[in-house]
């Protein structure tokens, strides 16, 4: 974990296996046609908490504010000034790793709506705020329905810049019981993509 790519990586890799074994109350949730992204949150919390000891994490934090990066609170929604996750690698002086995460749920329900994309681009807008070089500002995009999402939104998905911007990681997929399907893409968001963390490196 000595370096921002391979603990991001990590990160990801322990929420998705987290999802994977809730894939049946995955499916349960699924089938409402509605947001549960709030759910998702609280799971990556509670995971990235729960392994806080084995990885050695310096910090693992709910709802953490932007400005407690230095970001300043431009007086208007609330919600902008708070993230969904912060956790802070081990703290080995120099390489001491960060990584902050917003989620974005799209599902059946908001498919059509719009609703999702506004979701993408305000979270997007609001990591580039952090101007983060060496540490992981990631939007993690979870996209579930009781179809295939990797055939069925294949267009629908291809229409968002995001989707199609280089990710951190190959999408991790989940096949729900009884039908269903789950796939996680995890973007490194920053202002110069130079400084950008992708699967094929920096």
């Amino acid at each position: 974990m000595g370096d921002a790519r391979g603990f991001a990586i990590d990160v990801c890799r322990i929420i998705c296996n987290r999802l994977a074994d809730r894939a049946d109350d995955l499916r349960l949730m699924v089938e409402t046609g509605s947001s549960f992204e709030d759910w998702l949150n609280w799971e990556a919390f509670l995971v990235c908490k729960f392994s806080q000891p084995g990885y050695q994490f310096c910090e693992v934090a709910a709802k953490p504010t932007y400005s407690s990066e230095g970001v300043s609170d431009d007086g208007g929604d609330p919600e902008r000034n708070l993230g969904d996750l912060r956790v802070g690698g081990p703290d080995d002086g120099a390489n001491h790793r960060w990584l902050f995460a917003e989620f974005a749920l799209l599902h059946d329900g908001n498919r059509a709506s719009g609703e999702c994309l506004r979701k993408i681009e305000s979270d997007t807008a609001k990591l580039k705020r952090l101007g983060w070089k060496r540490s992981a500002s990631l939007l993690i995009v979870v996209v579930v329905s009781k179809g295939n999402v990797l055939t069925e939104w294949a267009d629908y998905l291809a229409g968002f810049a995001v989707w199609n911007r280089p990710a951190l990681t190959e999408p991790f997929v989940i096949s729900l019981p009884g039908g269903g399907t789950v796939v996680v893409k995890a973007f490194d968001i920053k202002r110069d993509p130079a400084d950008t963390l992708t699967a094929a490196g920096r």
